[in-house]
C-alpha cells in the first residue's frame, strides 16, 4: 500500500506538470507562430540581408584632429603621428589631412621642435602619396 509521502510527491509532480505543461505540450492557447508571421520574419530577414549599408560617417581623422588643440606635447605628437599614418594608408583622406597639418605648421604658437616634426610628417605623406606641395 502506498504511503502518504508517495502521494505527496505525486501531487507535487502533477502540480509542476500542470504549471509547465503548456510550455512543452502547446495546448490550445499558444500554438507558436503562424504561417503569416513566419513569412513576415523571412521577408524582413531577406530585405535586411540585401539592404545596402549607409556609407555616411564621420571620418576618424576628424576626431584625431581635435587632439591637436591640447597643450600636452605627447598627445599632440601622437595626434600628428596618427594623422600621418591615416593619410599614408587612406587615399581619400590624404589631402584633407595634409591641409590640416599644413595649417598646424603655420601656427606660430608651436615650438620649433614641433614644427620640424610636423614638417617631417608632411614630407613623408607627400613622398608616399607622390603629392606635389
Amino acid at each position: 500500500m502506498p504511503s502518504a509521502t508517495n502521494f505527496g510527491i505525486i501531487k507535487k509532480l502533477k502540480s509542476i506538470v500542470r504549471k509547465t505543461g503548456n510550455v512543452f505540450f502547446r495546448s490550445g492557447r499558444d500554438k507558436g507562430i503562424t504561417e503569416d508571421i513566419a513569412r513576415k520574419i523571412q521577408r524582413t530577414a531577406y530585405e535586411v540581408s540585401h539592404a545596402h549599408r549607409k556609407e555616411t560617417f564621420t571620418p576618424p581623422y576628424k576626431e584625431i584632429a581635435a587632439q591637436l588643440q591640447v597643450q600636452d606635447e605627447t598627445i599632440y605628437r601622437a595626434a600628428v603621428y596618427r594623422l600621418a599614418d591615416i593619410a599614408v594608408n587612406e587615399d581619400r583622406m590624404a589631402l584633407d589631412i595634409l591641409d590640416i597639418l599644413e595649417r598646424e605648421l603655420k601656427k606660430s604658437s608651436k615650438s620649433k621642435d614641433l614644427q620640424e616634426y610636423i614638417q617631417q610628417k608632411i614630407d613623408f605623406i607627400q613622398q608616399v602619396r607622390k603629392v606635389k606641395p
